[in-house]
């Protein structure tokens, strides 16, 4: 499958597009600190939805983003093998010339009081009703609250050996299509939130955590020698990858552009019909809640 050069300005902008979408998660985790999960990834898939109309850049080149989100059962063995997929797909003259595919599964940073919001199976049986849940009425809303984030907090929604951990092994096992640890992070650390606040703001520093990426492979790899039920620190995530311009795994800009557009990594499909293209995109039960799909179309 040949290497295709990507003009500097479609580069530029898909990176721009990748970090923008990278703050915008972080500022809302930073004012929403026991924010769950899902809600973030619905700010990824939001930010690349506003990116649907085809940019055309002076060279020719053409960009288009198309974003689907299914929302959260849990597929592969009853769970999500990943929380997002990223497509690629390099066209000219109606003609695909390279497609390629990756998987994210989303992991907050929890507090060092582990105070979060959590997706349970109540709030999918109940719907709406949960929003005047009277457990909520308990605590006054003027209650002040402390989120301190640091090298000690857990992802504590990782469990070595349980049944999603495994599940994802088998997964990358059976069908040989990388899956990736999106880290959700606080800008910078150590970092403190009180709520409630007194205003929604940027944090006061640059983004110098953010979002990161680290392959499951290579956490799996770490985790194997921890017991069962481990949850995994921040600072444990620091030297996973030995790189001079990252620690606690790359950017998700540095991830999406220089590495998954690149040739490193990646799965590389022929075939929109490979069939595990089909049976992750294609039916309801796949292993994915939301897709992004980049299609970069080249000069005739």
């Amino acid at each position: 499958m040949q290497n295709i050069e990507i003009p500097h300005e479609v580069k530029s902008w898909i990176n721009d597009a990748f970090a923008s979408c990278n703050s915008r998660i972080t500022q809302k985790l930073c004012n929403i600190p026991n924010v769950h999960e899902p809600s973030l990834d619905m700010t990824f898939i939001e930010h690349f939805s506003q990116l649907a109309s085809p940019r055309i850049f002076a060279s020719n080149w053409i960009v288009r983003i198309d974003t689907h989100y299914l929302g959260g059962l849990r597929h592969f063995n009853r769970w999500e093998i990943a929380d997002i997929g990223l497509l690629l797909f390099f066209r000219r003259g109606g003609k695909i010339l390279k497609s390629k595919v990756c998987l994210l599964q989303s992991k907050r940073l929890y507090p060092t009081n582990e105070v979060v919001r959590e997706d349970l199976k109540i709030d999918y049986e109940i719907g709406f009703a949960r929003l005047a849940d009277p457990e909520d009425t308990a605590v006054s809303l003027s209650h002040m609250t402390e989120f301190n984030f640091d090298d000690s907090c857990r992802y504590a929604a990782i469990l070595t050996k349980d049944r999603q951990y495994e599940a994802i092994k088998q997964y990358y096992q059976e069908k040989g299509i990388p899956v990736y640890y999106q880290f959700y992070n606080p800008a910078f650390i150590p970092f403190t939130q009180t709520t409630p606040l007194t205003n929604y703001a940027s944090p006061d520093q640059d983004l110098v955590l953010g979002t990161r990426i680290i392959p499951a492979t290579i956490l799996h790899r770490y985790l194997d020698q921890k017991d069962k039920h481990f949850k995994p620190t921040l600072g444990e995530m620091k030297n996973l990858i030995i790189s001079e311009n990252f620690h606690y795994g790359w950017s998700l800009e540095f991830f999406a552009t220089e590495l998954f557009m690149g040739c490193t990594e990646g799965y590389v499909f022929e075939n929109i019909d490979d069939e595990r293209i089909q049976s992750m995109f294609y039916r309801r039960s796949g292993p994915i809640s939301a897709a992004i799909a980049i299609s970069i179309e080249l000069p005739e």
